[in-house]
Protein backbone atom coordinates (compact mmCIF):
# COMPACT_ATOMS: atom_id res chain seq x y z
CA UNK A 1 0.00 0.00 0.00
CA UNK A 2 1.29 3.45 -0.89
CA UNK A 3 2.42 5.74 1.92
CA UNK A 4 1.03 8.77 0.09
CA UNK A 5 -1.93 10.02 2.17
CA UNK A 6 -3.60 11.29 -1.04
CA UNK A 7 -3.26 8.02 -2.89
CA UNK A 8 -6.42 7.36 -4.90
CA UNK A 9 -7.88 10.86 -4.66
CA UNK A 10 -6.97 11.88 -8.23
CA UNK A 11 -8.69 8.79 -9.61
CA UNK A 12 -11.77 9.40 -7.48
CA UNK A 13 -12.00 13.02 -8.56
CA UNK A 14 -11.61 12.16 -12.24
CA UNK A 15 -14.63 9.86 -12.06
CA UNK A 16 -16.91 12.63 -10.74
CA UNK A 17 -15.25 15.72 -12.24
CA UNK A 18 -18.00 16.25 -14.83
CA UNK A 19 -20.73 15.77 -12.26
CA UNK A 20 -19.60 18.54 -9.93
CA UNK A 21 -22.16 21.35 -9.79
CA UNK A 22 -21.30 23.22 -6.60
CA UNK A 23 -18.64 23.46 -3.94
CA UNK A 24 -20.45 21.19 -1.51
CA UNK A 25 -20.06 18.38 -4.07
CA UNK A 26 -16.30 18.56 -3.58
CA UNK A 27 -16.70 18.06 0.17
CA UNK A 28 -18.98 15.05 -0.26
CA UNK A 29 -16.62 13.51 -2.80
CA UNK A 30 -13.70 14.03 -0.41
CA UNK A 31 -15.63 12.41 2.45
CA UNK A 32 -16.55 9.50 0.18
CA UNK A 33 -12.90 8.99 -0.70
CA UNK A 34 -11.93 8.99 3.00
CA UNK A 35 -14.63 6.39 3.71
CA UNK A 36 -13.45 4.08 0.94
CA UNK A 37 -9.89 4.33 2.24
CA UNK A 38 -11.12 2.96 5.57
CA UNK A 39 -12.89 0.04 3.90
CA UNK A 40 -16.38 1.44 3.35
CA UNK A 41 -18.07 0.47 0.08
CA UNK A 42 -20.94 2.38 -1.47
CA UNK A 43 -24.16 0.53 -2.35
CA UNK A 44 -26.17 3.41 -3.79
CA UNK A 45 -28.22 6.42 -2.75
CA UNK A 46 -31.22 6.70 -0.44
CA UNK A 47 -31.93 6.16 3.24
CA UNK A 48 -33.28 2.60 3.23
CA UNK A 49 -32.24 1.06 6.56
CA UNK A 50 -32.15 -2.61 5.57
CA UNK A 51 -29.81 -4.80 3.56
CA UNK A 52 -31.01 -7.45 1.14
CA UNK A 53 -27.62 -9.12 0.71
CA UNK A 54 -27.65 -8.55 -3.04
CA UNK A 55 -26.17 -5.04 -2.98
CA UNK A 56 -23.31 -4.30 -5.35
CA UNK A 57 -20.42 -2.76 -3.41
CA UNK A 58 -18.31 -0.15 -5.12
CA UNK A 59 -15.54 2.35 -4.48
CA UNK A 60 -17.23 4.81 -6.86
CA UNK A 61 -19.93 7.34 -6.16
CA UNK A 62 -23.24 6.12 -7.57
CA UNK A 63 -25.19 7.72 -10.39
CA UNK A 64 -27.30 10.65 -9.16
CA UNK A 65 -25.33 11.14 -5.96
CA UNK A 66 -25.61 14.97 -6.17
CA UNK A 67 -28.88 15.49 -8.03
CA UNK A 68 -30.95 16.21 -4.89
CA UNK A 69 -30.87 19.26 -2.63
CA UNK A 70 -29.41 16.99 0.06
CA UNK A 71 -26.96 14.10 -0.02
CA UNK A 72 -27.97 10.61 1.06
CA UNK A 73 -25.47 7.80 0.43
CA UNK A 74 -25.49 4.21 1.65
CA UNK A 75 -22.35 2.29 2.61
CA UNK A 76 -21.43 -1.12 3.96
CA UNK A 77 -18.60 -1.61 6.42
CA UNK A 78 -17.92 -4.91 8.18
CA UNK A 79 -21.33 -6.20 7.05
CA UNK A 80 -23.11 -3.28 8.70
CA UNK A 81 -25.10 -0.59 6.92
CA UNK A 82 -24.09 3.06 7.25
CA UNK A 83 -25.86 6.07 5.79
CA UNK A 84 -24.31 9.46 5.06
CA UNK A 85 -26.63 12.46 5.23
CA UNK A 86 -25.44 15.84 3.99
CA UNK A 87 -27.49 19.01 4.35
CA UNK A 88 -26.60 22.61 3.56
CA UNK A 89 -27.57 25.21 6.13
CA UNK A 90 -26.45 28.86 6.44
CA UNK A 91 -23.31 28.33 4.39
CA UNK A 92 -22.40 25.14 6.25
CA UNK A 93 -22.54 21.52 5.18
CA UNK A 94 -23.81 19.36 8.05
CA UNK A 95 -22.73 15.74 7.49
CA UNK A 96 -24.01 12.82 9.59
CA UNK A 97 -22.79 9.24 9.45
CA UNK A 98 -25.38 6.88 10.93
CA UNK A 99 -25.06 3.19 11.69
CA UNK A 100 -28.51 1.78 10.98
CA UNK A 101 -28.13 -1.22 13.29
CA UNK A 102 -28.35 0.84 16.47
CA UNK A 103 -28.86 4.38 15.06
CA UNK A 104 -25.51 5.56 16.39
CA UNK A 105 -24.59 8.85 14.72
CA UNK A 106 -21.45 10.91 14.24
CA UNK A 107 -21.49 14.37 12.72
CA UNK A 108 -19.28 17.02 11.18
CA UNK A 109 -20.00 20.64 10.21
CA UNK A 110 -17.96 22.21 7.40
CA UNK A 111 -17.93 25.83 6.27
CA UNK A 112 -18.25 25.46 2.53
CA UNK A 113 -16.82 28.77 1.26
CA UNK A 114 -13.85 28.68 3.63
CA UNK A 115 -13.05 25.06 2.87
CA UNK A 116 -13.54 24.82 -0.91
CA UNK A 117 -11.81 27.38 -3.10
CA UNK A 118 -12.29 25.92 -6.58
CA UNK A 119 -14.34 23.19 -8.23
CA UNK A 120 -11.65 22.24 -10.77
CA UNK A 121 -7.95 21.53 -10.48
CA UNK A 122 -5.59 19.85 -8.10
CA UNK A 123 -6.28 19.11 -4.46
CA UNK A 124 -4.32 22.20 -3.43
CA UNK A 125 -6.68 24.38 -5.46
CA UNK A 126 -9.82 22.54 -4.50
CA UNK A 127 -9.16 22.15 -0.77
CA UNK A 128 -6.16 24.20 0.42
CA UNK A 129 -6.70 22.95 3.97
CA UNK A 130 -7.25 19.31 3.00
CA UNK A 131 -4.89 18.02 5.71
CA UNK A 132 -6.98 19.51 8.51
CA UNK A 133 -10.17 18.37 6.77
CA UNK A 134 -8.84 14.82 6.51
CA UNK A 135 -8.00 14.86 10.21
CA UNK A 136 -11.48 16.10 11.16
CA UNK A 137 -13.21 13.53 8.94
CA UNK A 138 -11.17 10.72 10.46
CA UNK A 139 -11.56 11.87 14.06
CA UNK A 140 -15.11 13.26 14.21
CA UNK A 141 -16.97 11.41 11.48
CA UNK A 142 -15.37 7.97 11.08
CA UNK A 143 -13.44 7.00 14.20
CA UNK A 144 -16.14 8.32 16.53
CA UNK A 145 -18.67 5.83 15.24
CA UNK A 146 -16.32 2.97 14.31
CA UNK A 147 -14.80 2.86 17.78
CA UNK A 148 -18.22 3.04 19.46
CA UNK A 149 -19.46 -0.45 20.42
CA UNK A 150 -22.65 -1.63 18.79
CA UNK A 151 -25.65 -1.66 21.12
CA UNK A 152 -29.01 -3.18 20.40
CA UNK A 153 -32.39 -2.35 21.81
CA UNK A 154 -32.24 -5.48 23.96
CA UNK A 155 -28.91 -4.58 25.59
CA UNK A 156 -30.01 -0.98 26.10
CA UNK A 157 -33.14 -2.18 27.89
CA UNK A 158 -31.13 -4.56 30.05
CA UNK A 159 -28.70 -1.79 31.01
CA UNK A 160 -31.41 0.74 31.78
CA UNK A 161 -33.59 -1.63 33.85
CA UNK A 162 -32.83 -1.23 37.55
CA UNK A 163 -32.12 -4.26 39.67
CA UNK A 164 -35.26 -5.19 41.61
CA UNK A 165 -34.69 -7.50 44.54
CA UNK A 166 -36.96 -10.46 44.94
CA UNK A 167 -38.46 -10.77 48.40
CA UNK A 168 -36.81 -13.45 50.46
CA UNK A 169 -36.39 -14.44 54.08
CA UNK A 170 -33.06 -12.64 54.21
CA UNK A 171 -34.38 -9.40 52.85
CA UNK A 172 -34.56 -6.61 55.43
CA UNK A 173 -38.09 -5.48 56.28
CA UNK A 174 -39.55 -2.60 54.33
CA UNK A 175 -40.89 0.56 55.93
CA UNK A 176 -44.13 -0.13 57.72
CA UNK A 177 -46.74 2.41 58.75
CA UNK A 178 -48.02 0.36 61.70
CA UNK A 179 -51.67 0.47 60.51
CA UNK A 180 -53.06 -2.77 59.02
CA UNK A 181 -54.59 -2.17 55.58
CA UNK A 182 -57.84 -3.91 56.55
CA UNK A 183 -58.79 -1.33 59.18
CA UNK A 184 -58.02 2.27 58.32
CA UNK A 185 -59.54 3.62 61.53
CA UNK A 186 -57.27 1.93 64.04
CA UNK A 187 -55.34 4.04 66.48
CA UNK A 188 -51.95 5.25 65.29
CA UNK A 189 -48.89 3.23 66.29
CA UNK A 190 -47.04 3.92 69.48
CA UNK A 191 -44.00 5.08 67.57
CA UNK A 192 -45.30 8.06 65.65
CA UNK A 193 -42.03 8.27 63.72
CA UNK A 194 -43.22 5.35 61.59
CA UNK A 195 -46.38 7.10 60.44
CA UNK A 196 -46.27 7.60 56.68
CA UNK A 197 -42.94 5.88 56.17
CA UNK A 198 -44.51 3.27 53.88
CA UNK A 199 -45.41 6.07 51.47
CA UNK A 200 -41.73 6.24 50.62
CA UNK A 201 -42.05 2.79 49.05
CA UNK A 202 -44.02 3.15 45.79
CA UNK A 203 -45.15 -0.50 45.80
CA UNK A 204 -45.20 -1.27 49.53
CA UNK A 205 -44.65 -4.77 50.82
CA UNK A 206 -47.70 -7.05 50.97
CA UNK A 207 -49.49 -6.50 54.25
CA UNK A 208 -47.49 -3.36 55.04
CA UNK A 209 -50.04 -0.85 53.73
CA UNK A 210 -49.21 2.51 52.25
CA UNK A 211 -47.44 2.93 48.97
CA UNK A 212 -47.59 5.75 46.46
CA UNK A 213 -49.29 3.69 43.74
CA UNK A 214 -53.03 3.57 44.44
CA UNK A 215 -54.75 0.22 44.07
CA UNK A 216 -58.55 0.68 43.78
CA UNK A 217 -59.07 -3.07 44.27
CA UNK A 218 -57.10 -3.41 47.48
CA UNK A 219 -58.72 -5.18 50.47
CA UNK A 220 -59.23 -1.85 52.21
CA UNK A 221 -61.62 -0.67 49.48
CA UNK A 222 -65.39 -1.24 49.77
CA UNK A 223 -66.35 -1.22 46.10
CA UNK A 224 -69.78 -2.69 46.74
CA UNK A 225 -70.76 0.06 49.20
CA UNK A 226 -69.31 3.37 47.97
CA UNK A 227 -71.37 5.34 50.49
CA UNK A 228 -69.78 3.65 53.49
CA UNK A 229 -68.55 6.13 56.06
CA UNK A 230 -70.71 9.08 54.87
CA UNK A 231 -73.38 10.28 57.33
CA UNK A 232 -76.73 9.69 55.67
CA UNK A 233 -75.13 7.49 53.00
CA UNK A 234 -75.04 8.00 49.25
CA UNK A 235 -77.28 6.42 46.61
CA UNK A 236 -75.74 3.53 44.74
CA UNK A 237 -73.96 4.63 41.65
CA UNK A 238 -73.06 8.04 43.07
CA UNK A 239 -69.43 6.89 43.21
CA UNK A 240 -68.28 4.75 40.23
CA UNK A 241 -67.04 1.29 41.22
CA UNK A 242 -63.32 1.34 41.97
CA UNK A 243 -63.11 5.14 42.10
CA UNK A 244 -61.01 6.65 44.84
CA UNK A 245 -63.24 8.31 47.43
CA UNK A 246 -62.18 9.69 50.80
CA UNK A 247 -65.00 9.22 53.38
CA UNK A 248 -66.25 12.21 55.34
CA UNK A 249 -66.42 10.30 58.61
CA UNK A 250 -65.79 6.95 60.23
CA UNK A 251 -67.77 3.95 59.00
CA UNK A 252 -70.99 3.12 60.87
CA UNK A 253 -71.96 6.74 61.51
CA UNK A 254 -75.11 7.30 59.51
CA UNK A 255 -78.87 6.92 59.52
CA UNK A 256 -80.07 3.49 60.68
CA UNK A 257 -82.29 1.69 58.17
CA UNK A 258 -85.99 2.70 58.42
CA UNK A 259 -85.40 6.04 60.13
CA UNK A 260 -85.75 9.52 58.69
CA UNK A 261 -82.62 11.64 58.43
CA UNK A 262 -82.20 14.30 61.11
CA UNK A 263 -82.81 17.95 60.26
CA UNK A 264 -79.87 19.92 58.95
CA UNK A 265 -77.54 21.79 61.21
CA UNK A 266 -79.44 24.85 62.46
CA UNK A 267 -76.52 27.22 62.29
CA UNK A 268 -78.30 29.50 59.83
CA UNK A 269 -80.51 32.57 59.86
CA UNK A 270 -84.21 31.96 60.72
CA UNK A 271 -86.79 32.47 57.99
CA UNK A 272 -88.60 35.84 57.81
CA UNK A 273 -91.21 36.26 60.56
CA UNK A 274 -89.91 33.38 62.62
CA UNK A 275 -89.66 33.97 66.38
CA UNK A 276 -89.14 31.15 68.83
CA UNK A 277 -89.28 33.52 71.86
CA UNK A 278 -85.97 32.18 73.08
CA UNK A 279 -85.06 35.42 74.81
CA UNK A 280 -88.42 36.30 76.41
Amino acid sequence: MSSDPLFGWDLTFKTIERDVKQKSDIVIAFIHWNLTKRGFRNIGIGDEHTLTGNEVKSELLPTGWNESDKYTLRYVFEEKLYIVHGLKSDGNLIVNLMRSEDLAVSNLAIKIEETVQETMGSIDKLLPGYKELMHNIKRDLIDTIIDRPTTTAQTQTAQSTPNIRNPSNNEPPRFYSGVPPGNLWDLPPNDVRNVGRSDLDPFAAPGAGGGMIFNPFSPGRDIENPGLGIPGGLPRGAVPPGARFDPFGPPGVGVPPGRRPPPPDSDHFPPPGFNDHMFM
